[in-house]
């Protein structure tokens, strides 16, 4: 984290545009993206109102490196295109998503998301290559035939070898399996097995069991003084597997998606991977 402390009263987006040399509308998307930090605490207001002594974090520079659609299909058979989807892009719906980014390569506009992951998760997405197969995919996640794992490393070391979750999301039945694999320095890495699929529904009910993915903005503690938490750019949850039978190939198959280097680098940081 670069460190600024503040020599006078100011608004944080003024100071973020001073301190780096950037226009305030940049400065502001900076403050938008919740990486940002005053006195320990994370702070998404561009008007707070910085005092005389206060201290400022910034993330270092986000890695850039260009993604290729094409080394991220884990799986392709005749019917369905298996990506592990990068943080920080959509999975479908406009330009610049993974699905539209997947059309293009694939030349084929018929090419269809048949799941979604958050912005900020990493991991298995699930296309079909046809309107026929995605209605019979939808079906297989609508009846729940498909069995999601994801990998998430949270804060606190978890006192259980495996704890089932029945907790409500947005007042629908929201199950949840957590598995520890590990525990060190004060985190967990989880493994996590999903038989239903509501918005959030990993994030909230880790954060309801007192184990907050790290890097969660918004079900995380808004509070950190761990270096290497405060480094960290987004939510470390990864869909990691997808197993189901398959209904044109006529057999079970597991597809799995290797963690992203950023989840790698900051498990190995703190032992856990």
């Amino acid at each position: 984290m670069r460190r600024f402390k503040v020599n006078q009263k100011t608004t944080l987006k003024e100071f973020i545009s001073e301190q780096l040399n950037i226009s305030k509308n940049k400065a502001k998307e900076l403050i938008d993206s919740r990486v940002v930090y005053v006195n320990n605490r994370r702070v998404w207001i561009a008007t707070h109102l910085l005092e005389k002594g206060d201290i400022v974090e910034l993330p270092s520079d986000i890695e850039t490196g260009r993604w290729s659609i094409e080394n991220s299909i884990v799986y392709e058979d005749s019917f369905i295109i298996a990506v592990n989807k990068p943080p920080f892009i959509e999975s479908e719906g406009g330009r610049g998503t993974v699905e539209d980014l997947l059309r293009a390569y694939k030349k084929d506009r018929k090419i269809r998301a048949v799941h979604r992951l958050d912005r900020e998760t990493s991991g298995l997405l699930l296309f079909a290559k046809n309107d026929a197969v995605f209605e019979k995919f939808k079906k297989l996640w609508q009846e729940k035939q498909v069995k999601k794992t994801y990998l998430a490393i949270s804060h606190g070391e978890a006192k259980f070898k495996k704890k089932v979750v029945n907790i409500p999301v947005d007042k629908k039945y929201a199950k949840s399996f957590v598995y520890t694999k590990k525990v060190r320095s004060g985190f967990s890495l989880f493994l996590v097995e999903i038989p239903t699929g509501r918005k959030h529904q990993i994030r909230i009910h880790l954060s309801k069991i007192k184990h907050p993915v790290v890097g969660d903005k918004l079900y995380g503690p808004k509070e950190y003084d761990h270096p290497l938490v405060k480094n960290v750019k987004r939510q470390m949850l990864h869909s990691y597997t997808l197993s189901f039978f398959h209904p044109f190939l006529k057999k079970k198959i597991t597809i799995k998606a290797p963690p992203m280097p950023d989840f790698i680098n900051f498990g190995k940081n703190l032992r856990l991977l």
